[in-house]
């Protein structure tokens, strides 16, 4: 496989400049920055909107949501998925939220309140752009703290968290002259035993437990991807034929997904 430099170097084919490409690795690299900071204030719509191809654009039906529980193909079913089937868990977690403490008001700025508390930082970027400057690859490692949120347990409310290892394989395109995230494949790995942590002290008790505070993973699907159950109505999820074994002591550690390597255009590497 050629190297960057030969890519650069080629005459048969135009190649962007060196500093192009450094240019290109900072906005890929600062787009999905956003997808963290959107991820952990619950602003899964707004990411859409910004830092995804667009929903109308020629992007659109071959974008891809990739983990465990499967596939998911189509921005309009990735909306579906990561957009509608949260907010509409958010807007249901702030009404049970505001019976039991009134003085929390059940008003859109409130929308969050008593939904997980989620951190993910990324870590030792590797980051390709096409030597033809269209689409660029990328991994990285995001430890987080995630998970932490209210948990029900004999009439009392507790809080919960513990340490995720994600591994996050992000295809990109430059779509209206900006880093669009095209393709994403997630692969979670549980925190070794003894890494969660729960806060015995109950925090509110509610007057009955149909109206109690419900852990926020119920949204989940009990699968280890830590993302949105596919319960929810009109999305079509296809199996992961190929998925993610999480870490375990006593199995060897694979590198997937796959280190992106350098290319000229996208139909010469691999989706992720």
């Amino acid at each position: 496989m050629k190297t960057n430099n030969e890519l650069l170097n080629s005459s048969e084919r135009p190649t962007i400049s060196a500093g192009e490409r450094a240019l290109a690795i900072l906005e890929v690299q600062n787009t999905f920055s956003k997808h963290c900071y959107y991820h952990a204030a619950s602003r899964h719509v707004d990411e859409l909107n910004d830092i995804w191809v667009n929903e109308d654009g020629p992007y659109a039906a071959t974008a891809s949501w990739t983990s465990n529980s499967g596939i998911i193909e189509g921005m309009s079913q990735i909306r579906k998925f990561y957009g509608d089937n949260l907010s509409g868990h958010l807007k249901m977690l702030l009404a049970r939220t505001s019976k039991i403490i009134p003085e929390i008001k059940n008003v859109p700025e409130n929308l969050g309140v008593g939904f997980n508390y989620e951190m993910n930082f990324l870590t030792t970027p590797v980051i390709e752009i096409a030597g033809d400057g269209k689409t660029a690859k990328a991994l990285w490692y995001s430890p987080g703290v995630n998970m932490v949120g209210s948990v029900m347990e004999e009439g009392q409310t507790s809080m919960r968290g513990e340490w995720r290892m994600t591994k996050y394989g992000v295809d990109f395109v430059k779509e209206d002259t900006r880093w669009k995230i095209w393709h994403i494949s997630i692969c979670l790995d549980n925190a070794p035993p003894g890494w969660s942590y729960k806060n015995e002290q109950a925090v509110h008790e509610p007057p009955d437990n149909t109206d109690a505070v419900t852990h926020a993973g119920s949204s989940h699907n009990g699968k280890t991807d830590g993302h949105p159950s596919s319960a929810t109505s009109g999305i079509s999820i296809k199996p992961n034929q190929h998925p993610y074994k999480t870490w375990s002591p006593v199995s060897a550690q694979k590198i997937k997904p796959e280190l992106p390597a350098p290319y000229y255009t996208f139909s010469e590497t691999f989706s992720y």
